[in-house]
Order: structure tokens, then sequence, then C-alpha cells
């Protein structure tokens, strides 16, 4: 279960600086001087310039880092050591304070706890949300049971997180603690927050007991534990429109009937005496007016005795409010109900006062478990709008990354526009050394790896990419800009030296838990001293076992970097010109200053002037980067056209695919369809085989049926005209027959018009005429060959053989053959159209 008490610190609290010097007996002198240092720094983190006495106290304590140039500043020498010992430790504590409101300042990571706030219900995590003492985790452990309780929300439905109060009755508590009676919007506000807790509570308990794993949400719960004795006075307490509920209190109902009805009466009273019109000759104004509970009328002075009780006159005096006699009695008696349900209600109100007060303490601890439960959703929602994931969190300070993103910039809208980098922090070395152009992203770079860091104290969802490990960081401070906002008075480099003292405190009581970063390190000062005080900087936190990522441009530096096994070295891309954005490993960025200004568009000439003011060197230096960058340019350009012809190619090869798939699909379809039409067609010959046999079958009894009438006829017939009857009437059935089998055979095998069928004699000698739809239709041929349904052709003034099949040729005459005609060609014989003769039947057999 997460802990109430979080750190309050993003390093420890518990600073060691001159613990010796913490010792030593404070004078009245020196409490009114660590008085006031404190005083002027918090004036100072109010946008408010200390006065000198404080300046020269912060000099005294920097003298030793910034060197003598303090020393004239310094406090009087008749000052004890003990005392100005005593000064240093405590400015160095202030100071550091004033560190890590600026660090989390550079870092923008209020503007990601400003995301957080929004995306909360509750106003206590609204305000836990801007505290980062009390949001961050204190240790690895509390880090990963924050993670761990994100991970359980996303378990959940969406009926089981019932949150949507404020629930803002922190006041309200606190009143009834120092023994007020709250008025009953107030106590209302406090039943429905009540009301609220109890549901929140009752539907995590549900999920659970459906067997959700949710311990750490479940520990929370139990936090919120109300006594009964509230319950039973708050609960159901008030209706709708904010009064208490009869139900709830049945006296109230039976006293407010009573002022009901003895109002009424009143009323009917005081409208019955004045349409009498008894006192019309004693009144200033028609009506009726109520003051104090008392229904009086408006009557002249002169005539206030004859009319009743007076109850109060008019500023001018020209009015006096009576009471008339026949009310006296009837207003007394409603007074006197109405004081005794204003009292009644007193003291039900002072009764669910005094339960709140005694619940107090149990109402701010279920405050506080709602407050974690809504912080818990609030880290989920955030982590879902960053892309985030949960990383693994150690202690070993070590951060791993593959997809590393900017959270402030995912925040603000960029999304798939924000680079991502892959780092890696205290793996292999203990420092990231980043180098490369202005403007081209490494400050973003070291604002990545300490909002990393940060979130990962919050237990908010890192952007890291795929399993991310960002470890616990007791210590995260951060150099970025201008360092004067710790150290007023103070000139940039000086300010610059404080800090990095403060920093090299820090890392000697965390070592590898604290993470160091500065921007532009070596710079703000002369370049060679810059850079060595610089690297003895980085030296002395690697020495403690800290991590630290630096920015330069310097190549003392560089240098170091790639020579130190503790250090890595990263460089941000700079292609044609322009900065990518892009993290490389392993690699050492130029500055190139130059092409900045030429692309920020600074004169020309101004440009040109600088190029010359350049060394020999230099301009070599120069004339090979854009060399490099124009061979870049051109490798690019090809590489971008190899892309397109290779995107072309692959096009193609997908459509080339796509059109075989497309074949193949066509011919499955086609087979599919082809052995449809065969079975269909199977049927339907099956079928008319069917119908002709019963045909022929009928014709044949039919023409049986005849022989045997014309057998019985030609009995009294010669013989030859029973001959001759008897011939034709088997020449008849004869034709029937031969139609039929035609027609079947016609119908059962689908054939080209004037086709053989796939059963038809053919010889060898015979001729045919190709009818198929190929290149030989309407060619002629002799028969040489018969195998089955395969027929062998020779063609007609061909030499070649062709193979084809009875379905696709039909039977012809041969060839008449050729005479010279006068003008020497060729030309065929006719045939003489053939006379039917009569019909030989003397051949013919019974």
């Amino acid at each position: 279960m997460a802990s109430q008490q979080v750190s309050a610190a993003v390093w420890p609290s518990h600073w060691q600086l001159g613990s010796s010097w913490a010792q030593a007996p404070r004078s009245g002198n020196s409490r009114r001087v660590v008085d006031e240092v404190k005083a002027r720094s918090r004036r100072a983190r109010n946008c408010c310039r200390p006065s000198d006495c404080w300046l020269r106290g912060v000099l005294a304590a920097s003298a030793a880092s910034v060197g003598g140039a303090t020393a004239s500043r310094s406090r009087p020498a008749q000052r004890s050591v003990a005392r100005a010992a005593y000064d240093v430790a405590d400015e160095d504590q202030e100071l550091a304070e004033s560190l890590k409101e600026r660090t989390l300042e550079s870092l923008d990571f209020d503007f990601v706890l400003q995301k957080l706030q929004a995306l909360c219900y509750t106003k206590q995590a609204a305000e836990i949300a801007m505290k980062p003492a009390e949001l961050m985790a204190g240790s690895a452990e509390e880090a990963r049971e924050l993670y761990a309780a994100v991970l359980e929300l996303t378990l959940l439905e969406d009926a089981d997180l019932n949150l949507v109060a404020k629930l803002d009755i922190d006041q309200e508590v606190d009143s009834c603690s120092r023994g007020a009676v709250l008025d009953p919007p107030q106590l209302q506000k406090i039943s429905d927050s009540i009301e609220a807790l109890l549901r929140l509570r009752n539907g995590l308990e549900a999920a659970g007991a459906r067997g959700v794993q949710i311990p750490v949400l479940l520990g929370y719960c139990e936090q919120i534990e109300l006594a009964d004795e509230l319950l039973d006075a708050l609960l159901e307490a008030f209706e709708e429109d904010g009064d208490l509920s009869e139900d709830k209190f049945p006296e109230l109902r039976s006293l407010r009937d009573e002022v009901k009805q003895l109002t009424g009466a009143c009323t009917d009273a005081i409208r019955k005496v004045l349409s009498s019109g008894k006192y019309a000759g004693y009144l200033s104004d028609d009506g009726y007016i109520q003051v104090g509970g008392h229904y009086c009328l408006s009557v002249k002075p002169n005539f206030k005795r004859q009319v009743g009780q007076v109850i109060d006159e008019s500023r001018t005096g020209r009015t006096v409010y009576v009471e008339p006699t026949e009310l006296i009695g009837p207003a007394a008696a409603l007074i006197e109900k109405q004081q005794e349900l204003k009292f009644t209600i007193r003291r039900i109100l002072a009764a669910m006062s005094v339960a709140v007060s005694k619940s107090a303490q149990t109402i701010r601890t279920s405050l506080w478990a709602a407050a974690q439960i809504d912080l818990t959703r609030a880290r989920l929602f955030l982590g879902e709008d960053m892309e985030g994931e949960i990383p693994d969190v150690q202690d070993e300070g070590i951060i791993r990354c593959r997809l590393a993103r900017n959270p402030c910039l995912l925040l603000r809208g960029a999304g798939t526009r924000v680079v991502g980098y892959r780092l890696e922090l205290g793996l292999s070395s203990q420092a990231l050394i980043l180098s490369g152009p202005n403007a081209g992203g490494k400050t973003v770079v070291l604002k990545t790896v300490g909002l990393l860091a940060l979130l990962a104290r919050c237990g908010i969802p890192v952007p890291g990419g795929e399993d991310p490990r960002v470890d616990f960081f007791e210590a995260v401070l951060a150099e970025v800009g201008d360092m004067q906002t710790i150290v007023d008075d103070l000139s940039t480099y000086s300010a610059h030296l404080v800090a990095s003292r403060i920093m090299l405190s820090v890392a000697k009581q965390s070592g590898p838990k604290s993470l160091v970063l500065v921007d532009e390190a070596g710079t703000g000062t002369d370049p060679q001293q810059g850079a060595a005080l610089a690297r003895a900087i980085l030296e002395a936190l690697l020495q403690y076992g800290a991590r630290a990522v630096a920015t330069t441009h310097s190549m003392q530096l560089k240098n170091w970097a790639t020579e130190d096994p503790r250090t890595e070295t990263a460089a941000m891309e700079y292609k044609q010109g322009q900065p990518t954005f892009r993290l490389a490993r392993n690699a050492v960025g130029e500055s190139h200053a130059i092409e900045t200004a030429q692309r920020l568009r600074l004169p020309a000439a101004l440009v040109k002037r600088a190029e010359e003011l350049l060394t020999d060197d230099q301009q070599q230096l120069l004339a090979l980067q854009r060399q490099a960058a124009l061979a870049e340019k051109e490798f690019i350009e090809a590489t971008g056209k190899a892309e397109e012809r290779e995107a072309e190619a692959t096009a193609l090869m997908e459509a080339l695919v796509d059109k075989e798939r497309e074949f193949v699909l066509q011919r499955e379809r086609l087979s599919s369809m082809e052995v449809d039409l065969r079975a269909k067609e199977e049927r339907m010959r099956s079928q008319m085989q069917a119908e002709l046999k019963a045909k022929v079958d009928a014709k044949e009894r039919q023409l049986k049926d005849l022989v045997r009438r014309l057998k019985h006829e030609s009995a009294n017939l010669g013989p030859g005209d029973r001959l001759r009857i008897v011939g034709d009437a088997l020449e008849d059935i004869r034709i029937e027959r031969e139609q039929a089998a035609a027609e079947l055979n016609q119908r059962a095998t689908p054939q080209l018009p004037g086709a053989l069928g796939p059963k038809e004699q053919l010889k060898i000698g015979d001729w045919v005429v190709i009818l198929a739809r190929t290149p030989w239709y309407g060619f002629k041929g002799c028969v040489q060959d018969v195998r089955d349904e395969k027929v062998v052709l020779i063609l007609e003034g061909k030499s070649g053989r062709l193979e084809t099949t009875k379905t696709e040729v039909g039977r012809t005459t041969a060839p008449l053959p050729k005479t010279p005609t006068r003008n020497g060609t060729l030309k065929r014989e006719t045939k003489n159209e053939q006379k039917n003769g009569t019909r030989d039947y003397s051949k013919m057999t019974w």
C-alpha cells in the first residue's frame, strides 16, 4: 500500500553540509543573521532582489569557489570562525532549495504538473498534483507501488471507479473541529462527499470481490473508514432542495405542519379584520405587514391604542405598526411554534456538527485516500496522452529507453512530429556528452532525460518506447539557462560555480542516485579555463558515482569525452544545412555556427566577413564541411531516386502478383463453373435420353399397331398390294427410328451446327470440313486416321497433318477434279442433280 508520507524534496532533505558546524553555539547576532538570510532568500524566490547585506553573506559562502574577487565583500574579520561556518551551512541549504525549484522550472516540469492537475477531480488531488514534495515517491519501492496502482486501474471497468465529486470539505471539517455549528448547506456538502466516498469504496471492493487483482487500490479503500455515528447522522439527512429530511427527522414534519396551520390561521384572521372595515378609519395604508413574526396594520399614531398592541413604528413616526387585538393570541402561538422548530433544527445541526468533529481525522484520512486514487487515475490518463509506458524502476542509476520523447512537446500536441531518441545512461557509461549545431535539439535531449527521471518518481508512465527502464534518482539537479535566479547579484558564471558546488555536495551524498544535467558546459568565461573547470567538475561528479548529461561546444570536452571510458558521446544530426533533431550515439558533432547564421538569415555581408575572420585551418574545415554536406545532399538525392525506382518496381511486382492471383481465382471459378456445367449437362442428357426413349417406344408401339391393322386390312388384297403397303409401313418405321436416334445423339452431345457427334463413324478417305473457329475454319480435309474421337486430316492443298476431334468437323463431299477452261484456269465439274426414282421393294424381306 502506498505510504502517506512521501519524500519532501527532489533530493535528500538530510543535508550533511557542514554538519559539525551546525553544533556551534548560536549567538544572538548569528541567529539574527540566519533569520535575515532565510527571509531574504524567500523574497528572492518571489522575484525580489536581496540587499547588499545578504549579498555579502552569499559571497562569503561561495568565496572558495568564486575566488579572491569576493574576499573583499566577506563579512567583518572579527566574526568568529564557528559563527561563519554555521552561516555557510545554512545558506547552502537555502541555495539548494532555490536550485531545486530552479531545476523543476528549467525542465518545464511545472507544465507537466499543470496537465496532471487538470486531470484530477478532487480538490485535494489537484492540490497535491502541484506539490512535487508530496507527489513524488521517496524510494524505488514506492515508485513501483505507484505504477502498480496505475496498472490496476487498467483492469477495472468504468462503473468500478465512481469518483466525480470534488470532495472539497476541508474547511467545513476544520470548522467543526473548532466547535462551530455548520449551516445546512455546509453539512449537506459534507453529506454528499461522504456518500461519494462510500460509492468509491464500494465500487472498488465489488471489483475485488469479482476477482480483479487490485491490492494497492484496495489498500487505499481500507483507509476510507467512516464511523457509524457519522453515517447515521449525515446519510439521507437532506432533501434535494437542501432542507433537512422529514423522513429522517419525523419531529420536523409535525412542527412544520403546525407552523403551516398557524400561519394559515393568522393570515385568514388578518384578512378578515381588513375586510370587516373595523379599523378602516385608523389606517394610514391598506393591507398588512409582518414585523418580527407579528401581523401588523399600518395605523395613524393618534389611533394606535384603539387597534391593539404596538410592535414598531416607521422612521418618520407618521406610521405605527400595530398588531390587532384579534391577532395577538394566534400570532404568539405561531411565534412560539416557530421558535420551537428553529430550536429543533439547531439541535439537529449541532448533533451533526459534533459527529463530524468526532470523525474529523477519519474524514481527512478518507479524503487523502480518495485523492490518491484520483491521482492514480490522473497519472494513467496523462500517461495515455503522452503514449507512455510503465518503466522498470530500480536503484542502480540506469536509464534505458528505445524511443525517448520529450513529454512537454507531446503534451503540447506535437504528436508524431516529436523525434525520439535511443537513450542509455548508467549501463556502459556514467555520463553522456552531447554536441552538435546550435538550435539542433541538445537542450531538448537534456530536458528529456531529466523529465523521464522526474516522471518515474511521480509514478507517471514515461514516453520511452517499449519496455523502458528509468531508475529512482534521489537527486535531479539541472543547470539550464541563467543561474542568477538562484543566486542574485552574482555574475552568470559566478552563479554557475555556486550551483556546481551545490551539485557536487549532493552527488557526494547520493552517488549513483543523483542525476546532474548541465547545459552549455564550459561557457561563460575564458574558453580554455572554462573547459578545464567544466571537465574537473564532471570528473568529480563521476568520481562520486553520479550520472551526468552535459551539452557543450568545447573541443576540449569533446576530446576528453571520447577518451574517458566513463563517458559516452552523442551528437545531434545536421544534414543538408538543416538540423534533423535526431541523436547519433558514439559521435561528435560540430557547432555549424556559420551555417546556422545563414539559415537564420543574418546579412550575407556579415556572414562573409565572419568567414574571412576565421583562421586558415578553420576555413579549410568549413570548406570540408560544406563539401561533405554537398556530397551528402547528392547521396540523399541519389538514394531518393533509387528508392523511387525501387518503389515503382515493387509496385509493379505487387500489381503482377495481384494479376496472377486474380488469374488463379478466375481459373478456379471457371473450373468450378465447368464442373457445374458438366453436372448439369449430364443431368439434362439423362433426362432427354429418358424422354426420347419414351417417345421412340411410343412410336414403335404405334407402328406395330399399324402393322397389325394393315395385316388385318390387307387380307382381302392381292399379293402385290399387300407387299407395297407393308414396305411403306416398314420404311416409315425406319425413318422414325433414325430421326429419333439422330435427335437423341444431337441433344446428348452439344456440338457445332453441322458437326459430327463423338460416336459417329468415320473411315479413312472420308472428307470433312472444319467447323470450329480456328485458323483452319472452312478448310476441307481428307481423313487419314481415326482414334476414338480424334481425327487426323490432310487439309486440301496442304501437306501437313492436322489432328482434331469429330465434334469440330462435319461431313462434306470430296473436292471436284479441276479441268482446264478456255482462259487456262481450272474449274470444278458439277454433278447432275439426281432424280428421285421409284422405290424398289423387291429386295426387301419381311
